[in-house]
């Protein structure tokens, strides 16, 4: 039998968040070299931008981190100083300039994706993460694509 963990808690005047787990997202993105291949990467129509495209890209992956996907979700972390410190990010975008250099990003003809698969692979590669295939059998494949 497991013996139970005791928990301390104590009062604080700290601030408290519920998105403490973006720092180990900051942590792993600091490890790699996405910002200085975006910083370099130029979009049309978006020349000396307020807010850089390593900005604009951590502040989307801090809200696919927290399972929310919409743009609109980005407002209530703009005054939010955790969200910005933990992921290094200088200027948190409005859901607009979100939503706008996205789809830039996705219209250009190299784009951010590249960037961020190649910085992906290399991270796990670096980390030395044991990648494992998971394979289906064909039924789980027939059943998975609505066949019976």
């Amino acid at each position: 039998m497991m013996k139970p963990v005791r928990f301390n808690l104590d009062q604080s005047m700290e601030t408290l968040t519920a998105h403490s787990g973006l720092a180990l997202i900051g942590l792993l993105l600091s490890h790699t070299r996405i910002s200085k291949r975006l910083i370099k990467y130029k979009l049309p129509a978006v020349h000396n931008p307020t807010v850089s495209h390593p900005d604009v890209l951590y502040a989307y992956l801090g809200l696919l981190c927290q399972g929310k996907s919409d743009f609109d979700h980005i407002e209530p972390f703009r005054e939010d100083k955790f969200f910005a410190k933990a992921l290094g990010i200088k200027h948190v975008p409005s859901s607009p300039t979100l939503r706008q250099r996205l789809d830039l990003a996705a219209a250009a003809s190299y784009d951010w994706q590249t960037i961020l698969l190649e910085e992906s692979s290399d991270l796990l590669r670096s980390l030395e993460v044991p990648l494992t295939p998971v394979t289906l059998h064909e039924t789980e494949n027939r059943l998975r694509l609505g066949y019976r």
